[in-house]
Parts: C-alpha cells; structure tokens; sequence
C-alpha cells in the first residue's frame, strides 16, 4: 500500500514524491551532474580512502582481539561517513537550483558557489554521518531511524536558512508523523546506490589494478549516478511537508 501522510488537504504520497523527482532530475540532468561531478569528484578521494582505511582484516592483527575490533568499528564508521558526506553538501546546492526555478531561472554554479551555506552544511553533513553510522552500529535499527528522522537538515539549511541545531530539530518535526513517507521515498534511493557501488566497485577493480584507484572510480559512477537522484528527492518532499505544515496539516 502507497505510504502518504495528510490531514489539512495537502497529500504527499511517495508516488506523488518521485514522479515530481523524475520531473525535476529531467528537466536539470545535465546541470545536476556537472554539480554533483564539482562535489563528488574530491569527495570521492575520501571515501576511497576511508574504504582502504576500513579493509583491515582480524587476522592481520592476530592476538590483539580488542585492537581488532576497534580498527574495524572505526573503519566501518568511517565507511558510513564517507559514504553520506557529500550528500547533505549537494542536496544543499540542489536546494538552491529548485528553490529559484520561480524567479527567473536556474542559478549558475558560481552563484551556488557564492550563495552556500558551507559551514552549516558541513557541520549537517558530518553530524548526520556520525549519527547513522553510530546508529548503524547499534543494531541497525537505530541508524534507520536517524537516517529518516534527520534526512531533511541539509535542504532545510538552504531552504529555510536554519541553523545546525535548528535543522535537525526542524527535520525530526517535518518527519514526525511521515516516518514511513519519508523512508519510502528515501530509503529505496540510498538501498539502490549501495547495490550500485558494490557492483560497480566489483566492475571498477576488475578493470583496473589499483585497489585505490578503482575505489574512486566506482564511488565517483555512483554518486553521479544516485545523488542527483536521492537529493532532489530530498529537497522535493522537504518543499512538500513543509507546505502541508503552513496549511495546517502538522
């Protein structure tokens, strides 16, 4: 059954959410790619390094059981942060592109440049890492929760122009009572970029012999092929909920 989340006469359903994305990613697939290769290009170094850091195997550090599994909780950890950093950066400067389709046209990439919010979203970004991959953790339920509950701070940085605190605290109220609208939409995107760069990596590494170089590679693919994807979305049903919360549905 359709998830969607209503009460004043604002409906947002997930097949309203993505039809509305596909839309979108069309209408600026060319502008939204030369965007997320301005981000992920360097930020794919960071991932490819934190997945080398993260190949650690127990027995190369046989007899220190406790170092062990510290060096790979830090890996993993690692590997989740990495994996979503970038992601909060882009859905902001994604934000700024569909937040000005109504007053007369597209933004330039030096004028997203300009008009970022870089410390705030960094500081977003780095914290809603940090929070899944804890959460991931724990038992994966609680990343779950976190990765939904505080989806929506980066957009709402260049949206709303809120702070770091007041993002995820605005994030977690949106996403109040649209939990499972919300994982819907965005939780398939995310699921589908993992399978992507597992298969790509594995293609990447068979192509080419450096581990390092194959990593950059298969995460570079994937985030030019999934974030644009996942951060209009995002941006698309913060723009939704908080327009049924100005009508009086929250």
């Amino acid at each position: 059954m359709e998830k969607r989340a209503t009460e004043a006469g604002v409906l947002v359903t997930v097949r309203g959410v993505y039809a509305q994305t596909v839309r979108t990613f069309t209408r600026h697939l060319g502008f939204l790619v030369l965007l997320g290769a301005l981000v992920f290009v360097p930020l794919g170094l960071l991932s490819a390094a934190a997945d080398r850091a993260g190949s650690i195997h127990v027995g190369h550090l046989s007899g220190l059981s406790d170092l062990a599994f510290a060096a790979l909780v830090v890996g993993f950890v690692a590997q989740a942060i990495t994996s979503l950093l970038g992601d909060v950066l882009y859905s902001g400067a994604v934000a700024l592109t569909i937040a000005h389709r109504g007053d007369g046209g597209r933004p330039t990439i030096l004028g997203i440049a300009r008009s970022l919010s870089y410390g705030r979203l960094i500081a977003v970004d780095i914290l809603f890492g940090v929070a899944v991959a804890i959460g991931l953790v724990l038992l994966v339920v609680p990343g779950v929760v976190a990765f939904t509950w505080f989806a929506l701070a980066g957009p709402l940085v260049e949206l709303e122009k809120d702070g770091v605190k007041e993002s995820f605290t605005r994030s977690r109220r949106l996403v109040r009572g649209r939990f499972w609208t919300v994982l819907a939409v965005l939780g398939p995107i995310t699921l589908a970029g993992e399978l992507l760069t597992d298969a790509l990596l594995a293609l990447s590494h068979g192509a080419i012999h450096s581990a390092f170089l194959g990593d950059w590679v298969g995460e570079l693919v994937t985030n030019l092929a999934v974030s644009p994807l996942y951060a209009v979305a995002a941006v698309l049903i913060t723009l939704e909920l908080s327009r049924s919360e100005t009508s009086g549905s929250l």
